[in-house]
């Protein structure tokens, strides 16, 4: 789930961003962590891994590129 995905979620849900409790902001530290691990593994993967995987050296560089609280 996005981060934007997480806070409508919890907007249609009547829940303010300081209401959430601790954790939703582990959660929401947890997606950002994993979110820049696999940026960062991405911006090192070889060619033949990002052909296999469908996307362009491109493609992949835009995405690795973008902060951690970007989906």
């Amino acid at each position: 789930m996005s981060i934007v995905q997480m806070a409508h979620s919890s907007h249609r849900h009547g829940l303010r961003r300081h209401q959430r409790g601790d954790r939703g902001w582990i959660a929401l530290i947890k997606i950002w962590w994993r979110r820049m691990q696999d940026r960062r593994t991405l911006a090192t993967m070889s060619d033949q891994s990002l052909r296999d995987i469908g996307i362009s050296r491109y493609e992949a560089y835009y995405e690795a590129s973008k902060p951690f609280w970007r989906a």
